[in-house]
């Protein structure tokens, strides 16, 4: 529907524009603000837009290549966003300072992480996770909402079959979680599901606010200045967690977790993307290694990165678990939506 939606917009500029010189020339498909303007608006200014920015007489399947920066999404609009106040700045904290390879967290080590229950024939059941980023709003992965029948969300649980969660071998124990209804889904308007899996991302909007006073609730920071944004993943140690889940599949009821290697884009494409022309890994994080994998983690879950900001350490939510290959932990990587490309439009979403 978004490819007909397209062809459509761009089809009367095709042999009637002098293309511009840009330093950021690329399908308009591979730009997240390009492809968020086209499915938001839907009208002449759009269609002026990508005309003033197209920066190449050749057409991929209709589709042109535009300059990116000319679509509003620059670090200024972010700085300035009036929603920036929407998300805590007591994020990510790091206690003390699908799982593959995995070893179990500690009770207070990811108090965002979130399981999202779905109604299904046999019941309620948790098959996809996310994370809490302020009292209001999951960030989770658009594929755990397409045509999905949503019962609620959990925050605070460690282990979702005991009453009382307790850490191994302390007396540390916790009893405290929180099951709240969903208000809103709400996915990527331009979110395209397998096989070709583009722009999977979505946020899930609550019918009340999360209670944030205890320990085991926390929201994690998102990558929302130009320096997180732009920061170079290539071969960081990156952190993922999950209940050992799929939708198909049950594997742990305790929340696990994973260190993973970010590949590097060049390194991405040799495994995604290589029978089509579009670069698909402009938008997304491909993470893993032989033996350390999240497709045995929640879809939907975080990819995060510890990072200095303002002289504390923080986990920085940069992907989203999105899918990857069918053997878990093999040498293919698992495939992550990069939070950084949009910033933006969760702004541009969330509201009070």
């Amino acid at each position: 529907m978004f490819r007909m939606l397209l062809l459509l917009i761009v089809a009367f500029a095709s042999g009637q524009i002098v293309p511009r010189s840009c330093n950021d020339c690329k399908l308009l498909s591979e730009c997240p603000a390009a492809v968020y303007q086209v499915a938001k608006h839907k009208n002449t200014q759009t269609q002026q837009l990508i005309n003033n920015s197209i920066c190449s007489s050749d057409y991929n399947n209709g589709i042109p290549k535009v300059c990116c920066s000319a679509f509003p999404d620059s670090q200024e609009e972010i700085d300035n966003h009036p929603n920036l106040r929407l998300l805590p700045s007591e994020c990510g904290e790091i206690e003390g300072s699908q799982i593959v390879g995995g070893e179990v967290t500690k009770l207070y080590e990811f108090p965002w992480m979130v399981l999202i229950s779905y109604q299904t024939r046999t019941g309620k059941q948790f098959l996809c996770g996310g994370s809490l980023i302020n009292s209001l709003y999951v960030l989770t992965a658009a594929h755990c909402l397409k045509d999905k029948k949503i019962a609620g969300v959990r925050i605070g649980d460690h282990d979702y079959l005991t009453k009382v969660d307790c850490e191994k071998d302390t007396d540390v124990c916790e009893s405290h979680y929180q099951d709240i209804g969903v208000a809103e889904k709400i996915m990527f308007p331009a979110y395209q599901g397998p096989p070709l899996v583009r722009h999977d991302i979505a946020l899930l909007r609550l019918k009340r606010p999360a209670d944030l006073s205890r320990k085991n609730y926390g929201t994690i920071c998102l990558p929302t200045t130009a320096s997180l944004r732009e920061r170079n993943l290539d071969n960081e140690k990156a952190v993922v967690a999950g209940w050992g889940l799929t939708e198909n599949d049950r594997e742990s009821s305790v929340l696990l977790k994973v260190t993973v290697p970010v590949r590097s884009s060049d390194n991405c494409k040799q495994y995604y993307g290589r029978n089509t022309k579009e670069d698909i890994t402009k938008t997304i994080l491909c993470a893993g290694e032989l033996g350390k994998d999240s497709c045995k983690g929640d879809s939907g879950g975080p990819l995060m990165v510890a990072e200095e900001v303002e002289n504390v350490y923080k986990y920085i939510q940069h992907g989203i678990v999105s899918h990857g290959p069918t053997k878990c932990g093999s040498l293919f990587p698992g495939v992550y939506t990069d939070v950084s490309w949009y910033i933006k439009w969760i702004l541009d979403t969330i509201r009070p």
